[in-house]
């Protein structure tokens, strides 16, 4: 059985917010271009597994013959790297910005209030004022498809496992093209759905969802920048879902992929076990 990959995102530096939907002959290809680079106010500045085909389900132990059996569990995959001295910030700073990162990741895409309600309210307290007032507009009930990067929603009436989802994934310091702090992350988060006839599954897959997601955080303190706009801003974003319902992706909701049983159009490009590599590229979409 192939997976269906479910989504290929793109965020873009630059000002405004642009969305973008591709529909192309072998699925859909749906591509966010996102833009939330801060400009702060008043500044001058082909194999197919067969691992879904032979494997068992088993709801209290979901991650079992899947690539993400091995991950740690929830914050515990999510490890800052030993601070060092970036551009004109000293490693304490650093490593204060890093662990400021690893607490708005794991807001929004491990807290099981936000996952499962869609409230915002826990990632925006950990914003710049500014950028808050900027992802206003897009925070809507019904919107999900315009703020699928700032958390991850579970679709209703889907429901995850009690069981806490599994990470990996690394994080590393640079400074961006204006000398600020920026964290560069990428983590996969593997989430498992419960399922009410476990027996009409296929394999774990068909309950186990990846979102594979590529962000830049910028930490901004510099005083040329206005008091509203000191702190931390989304950057470039990139983000990729796995083994999930292809439609509901599109609409930036995760449910799993047992719950969209559309087949997929040409061929998959990787191995299951490939797409929960962060080691190599975000691929295209099939779905």
């Amino acid at each position: 059985m192939r997976r269906k990959s479910a989504g290929l995102h793109v965020n873009s530096q630059g000002v405004g917010i642009l969305i973008t939907v591709l529909i192309v002959v072998v699925g859909y290809l749906v591509l966010h271009t996102i833009s939330t680079r801060h400009q702060a106010s008043g500044s001058t500045g082909p194999g197919t597994s067969t691992m879904n085909e032979i494997a068992k389900v088993d709801l209290k132990h979901p991650y079992d013959n899947t690539p993400a059996a091995g991950w740690l569990e929830g914050a515990a995959g999510i490890v800052p790297p030993p601070a060092v001295a970036v551009g004109r910030y000293p490693a304490a700073e650093v490593a204060d910005v890093m662990n400021r990162v690893k607490q708005l990741i794991i807001s929004a895409r491990l807290d099981g209030r936000v996952l499962a309600t869609h409230d915002p309210a826990p990632v925006l307290a950990q914003l710049a004022a500014e950028q808050v007032a900027r992802l206003q507009p897009n925070l809507a009930p019904g919107d999900e498809k315009d703020s699928w990067w700032i958390s991850s929603k579970i679709a209703n009436p889907f429901q995850l496992l009690p069981v806490v989802p599994r990470v990996t994934g690394s994080m590393a310091p640079s400074v961006d093209d204006k000398g600020e702090l920026a964290i560069n992350t990428n983590y996969l988060f593997a989430y498992a759905f419960d399922a009410a006839d476990p027996s009409r599954l296929t394999g774990p897959l068909d309950i186990v969802a990846v979102d594979r997601l590529e962000v830049e955080y910028d930490w901004i303190d510099d005083p040329q920048y206005d008091a509203a706009s000191q702190g931390m801003w989304f950057g470039k974003i990139q983000s990729f879902t796995f083994s999930a319902n292809c439609d509901l992706v599109r609409h930036g909701l995760l449910a799993p992929d047992y719950s969209d049983r559309a087949t997929v159009a040409g061929p998959q490009p990787r191995t299951d076990a490939q797409y929960f590599d962060p080691t190599i590229p975000i691929p295209p979409s099939n779905c």
